[in-house]
């Protein structure tokens, strides 16, 4: 029985969406995440077979948990939706089984004083309810069972692992657009296989994400997706399946250790309900760090359930030396996915020449950046997103990535499945 892999990855909640019968629902998603078995710092990889290869990153389960806020314990359900490796959604019908999905959740309620969020939900896939039975990539979303609603989306990835993944780090240059270093980092994902089960030409693609940040992918693939990769890299595919095939992706900035956020001390930041400004500003930095921070994750094992809750705060960013960004500046890190947004935009104050930002945070140890981009008034996408500016540049970070490689898999009308995952750090990595 081949081994089965899922990886869930999480975004916020889209805030508009069509109603049913003219119902609008009373249930408002303030953060979802997902992390492996019970432990924040694994990430949200699951093996079904739990005689599987140690080699396989995962854990027996994944737990995926959001926060609403909503006047009692509302009634949801969450649907899986297959998707091709660019995250088009199939229009299988064998794939996208409307009674795919589960209602299997377990609440608890916030902390008395808690206005933000009333109940925290916990779902764990799967389930009795929820079975995996198609490799590749999901969309997992909340909705409303009142209204119908969709009230959050997460993304998953299932892996049947017919094949294995080295992982090669090689240190790299790139022209930056900021005064930073050009350091950069080339990526190989070397993937064989032990018998010719799957043919060679419909392994296709193999997907690179810094972990955590699910919504920033780097595409290697022979076929044509939609969109363009961050940063402009260049990729390349060589070699023969199943002896080897070698997906490369080159001169991805190296970027920064991420920055670090104590949500634990209640004295620097008490439970008043008032924004909390943060003690002192943050500066600009130029590929220098203090501590290693968590791959991204959030951690809140250490919050009780008296201070489960969130915090008001204010961010300050101060751009000098030089004058303020001709870009937009956002906010992006662990309290939202790593996925910028409007939400998440600061605005720059000229009496205190600073940047700006109140935003609700989640209490635990958060980490994040400052970036750089365009907010697309079309889309409301970030474009052009860059981290140079105020983070700096260095390969001395450990931020780990993950890849997935895809195989076009002919069972029921063709699906892109995926068929091998792995995971490494600069640290770790066959260099």
């Amino acid at each position: 029985m081949r081994e089965i892999v899922l990886v869930v990855s999480l975004c916020l909640a889209v805030a508009s969406s069509t109603l049913l019968y003219g119902q609008e629902s009373e249930v408002a998603v303030r953060y979802i995440r997902a992390y492996g078995a019970d432990n924040e710092l694994l990430p949200p990889v699951v093996l079904l077979n739990e005689n599987s290869d140690p080699a396989q990153p995962g854990s027996a389960y994944a737990t995926v948990e959001f926060d609403v806020r909503a006047s009692h314990i509302p009634n949801v359900y969450v649907r899986l939706i297959h998707c091709k490796a660019d995250w088009t959604e199939d229009d299988n019908l064998f794939l996208n089984d409307v009674t795919t999905r589960t209602s299997l959740v377990d609440w608890s309620i916030a902390a008395q004083r808690s206005t933000y969020f009333n109940y925290r939900g916990k779902v764990r896939i799967p389930n009795v309810q929820l079975s995996l039975r198609f490799a590749g990539n999901w969309k997992a979303v909340v909705y409303d069972m009142d209204t119908d609603q969709k009230l959050a989306e997460t993304r998953m990835f299932v892996v049947d692992p017919r094949a294995q993944t080295m992982f090669n780090f090689m240190t790299d240059f790139y022209d930056p657009n900021a005064r930073v270093s050009s350091t950069a980092l080339t990526l190989e994902a070397i993937v064989s296989a032990p018998t010719t089960e799957i043919i060679d030409p419909n392994v296709h693609t193999c997907v690179f994400y810094r972990n955590n940040r699910w919504y920033e992918p780097f595409v290697v693939s022979t076929r044509s997706f939609h969109g363009r990769n961050s940063y402009n890299v260049g990729t390349a595919v060589t070699g023969v399946f199943p002896p080897g095939k070698v997906f490369r992706v080159l001169r991805i900035p190296a970027q920064n250790e991420y920055r670090i956020l104590d949500l634990t001390n209640l004295a620097l930041f008490p439970s008043t309900g008032q924004p909390v400004r943060l003690p002192l500003s943050d500066l600009r930095r130029n590929g220098m760090f203090l501590e290693r921070s968590d791959d991204g994750a959030l951690t809140s094992t250490m919050i009780s359930s008296a201070n489960n809750e969130y915090v008001p705060l204010e961010f300050l960013l101060d751009p000098s030396p030089g004058s303020p960004s001709e870009h937009d500046v956002f906010l992006v890190g662990s309290f939202n996915n790593w996925h910028p947004t409007r939400d998440w935009m600061m605005w720059f104050d000229e009496d205190l020449r600073m940047y700006r930002l109140r935003q609700w945070v989640r209490r635990g140890r958060h980490n994040y950046l400052y970036a750089t981009g365009t907010l697309n008034a079309d889309t409301d996408e970030v474009d052009d997103i860059s981290f140079e500016e105020f983070e700096g540049n260095t390969a001395s970070n450990s931020n780990s990535y993950i890849a997935f490689t895809y195989a076009r898999i002919l069972e029921y009308g063709g699906y892109d499945a995926i068929i091998s995952v792995g995971s490494s750090n600069i640290y770790t990595g066959n260099r």
